[in-house]
């Protein structure tokens, strides 16, 4: 005979000291156990994968970047970012001199940035002009300068 009650959530035995289990009842038990705890864990739905644990525990990381004054910056953050703001330490978004705008900060995304900043596989792709086009100077990449990049995963 099996149990005389069961559980709440798993239907499972819950014998009252009258009863008499039998195997069946263990491997009933066992089996239940197993196919919602087999289910649950197979279920990508309700569990985070690593990069996601990462994402969650910390969406964003934030470097300090110091200017060489190429043309181009490479940076690579360690992780493919999903979207990055990047600027000059102590220094306005951008800038009215000699007749064109220099600019001192971008954002970027996988889907789209705005000028001089994008983003490529793992890699931040930084610009630096000395010479405006189109009335337009990005400054990314001053020598001695330092510039801020917050990377969001």
């Amino acid at each position: 005979m099996s149990s005389t009650n069961k559980t709440a959530n798993l239907g499972l035995n819950s014998w009252i000291e009258s009863d008499r289990p039998k195997r069946t009842d263990f491997v009933s038990d066992n089996t239940i156990i197993d196919n919602v705890l087999g289910n649950h864990v197979k279920d990508n739905g309700v569990h985070l994968t690593a990069e996601e644990k990462q994402r969650v525990s910390s969406p964003f990381e934030i470097y300090t970047i110091y200017g060489n004054g190429n043309t181009t910056l490479e940076i690579t953050p360690g992780f493919v970012p999903q979207m990055v703001i990047y600027c000059k330490k102590n220094a306005p978004y951008c800038v009215s001199e000699n007749g064109y705008t220099k600019v001192n900060a971008g954002i970027a995304t996988s889907k789209g940035s705005s000028g001089g900043i994008s983003i490529t596989n793992n890699s931040i792709i930084v610009q630096h002009n000395t010479t405006a086009t189109n009335g337009i100077l990005y400054n990314f990449n001053e020598s001695q300068a330092q510039y801020l990049l917050v990377a969001f995963r």
